[in-house]
């Protein structure tokens, strides 16, 4: 009896330990690694890492739409598009594998590109004619860093936040004083030009989409707010406030969500300098271990 037993428990303990260990391991065919699982090493459950979220390198090619106290009116798009503040950037990434958990890459970047922006077009169609005319360009160079955050096992869709620190050397600034603020239309109109530069620590906020187009090489759409976190002198992206004394012009100074004073002297919510990005990337990942392939090329297609 006692041994009829002892085969039993023998013959029921290789039946549950079969098919775990089947589950544990990839099954692997001649061209790739099929769906398989592995527990997790915090949880015991069984869960798989999302396919993306490996180590690698990216480029990426994007266009950018500046705002701020060039265009003028406080809030973006408020005035409508303005084609004027378009330009262009590009970047080198390097995402790195977060050991912490299965849904996330650290990103850190370097951008480089232009910045410009020129309100005198909007303006100039307004019935009276505007005359705190601003206009100015700049070359940028941009390290930050950042994760990446895919929610789902299985798709490429990613949230994107980060932080960092953008110099802007702007190579040509020209502004108009204001002269028709309420109560100080006799002032007269003052021209400032040259050349100066800026930093500015901003934070990134993101939304993107991957796709594999072979095992080892993706493309990603992202599309990206950069919002500056203060707008001071030599604290900013397009030359204003180009002195301390232009606090009186118009924009508070030293608030994350200041105010600006329009045309009319009413105050306005004001945006600190910053631009929105669409963007393409091309990245190259590699994976640490097999199991981090579980979602590979040929499941994805």
């Amino acid at each position: 009896m006692k041994t009829t037993k002892t085969i039993v428990l023998i013959l029921l303990g290789l039946i549950i330990a079969f098919p775990m260990e089947s589950m544990a391991k990839p099954r692997k065919t001649k061209d790739k690694i099929l769906w398989s699982k592995a527990p997790h090493k915090r949880s015991g459950l069984y869960t798989h890492r999302n396919y993306f979220v490996s180590q690698g390198v990216s480029l990426n090619g994007s266009a950018l739409y500046y705002f701020g106290d060039v265009d003028n009116e406080g809030v973006a798009f408020k005035g409508g598009f303005n084609k004027e503040n378009m330009s262009y950037g590009g970047s080198l990434q390097f995402a790195y594998l977060l050991p912490a958990g299965n849904h996330c890459n650290m990103r850190f970047g370097l951008m480089g590109g232009t910045l410009h922006g020129n309100n005198k077009a909007k303006f100039d169609m307004l019935t009276p004619p505007r005359d705190d005319y601003r206009k100015f360009s700049s070359i940028l160079i941009q390290p930050s860093v950042g994760v990446e955050y895919y929610p789902f096992s299985a798709a490429g869709l990613y949230l994107f936040g980060g932080v960092a620190l953008s110099a802007s050397i702007i190579t040509e600034f020209e502004f108009y004083h204001y002269s028709n603020i309420a109560g100080r239309s006799d002032k007269p109109r003052q021209v400032v030009s040259g050349s100066t530069y800026g930093f500015l620590p901003m934070i990134q906020l993101g939304l993107g989409y991957s796709w594999a187009i072979t095992p080892s090489w993706c493309i990603s759409v992202e599309l990206m707010l950069q919002e500056g976190v203060i707008d001071t002198q030599y604290m900013n992206l397009d030359a204003w406030p180009l002195a301390a004394s232009q606090n009186s012009e118009g924009v508070a100074l030293g608030k994350t969500f200041g105010t600006y004073t329009d045309r009319y002297g009413k105050e306005q919510i004001h945006w600190n300098d910053g631009w929105f990005q669409l963007g393409l990337t091309i990245s190259y990942r590699w994976h640490t271990c097999e199991k981090c392939r579980i979602l590979n090329y040929g499941l994805l297609k």
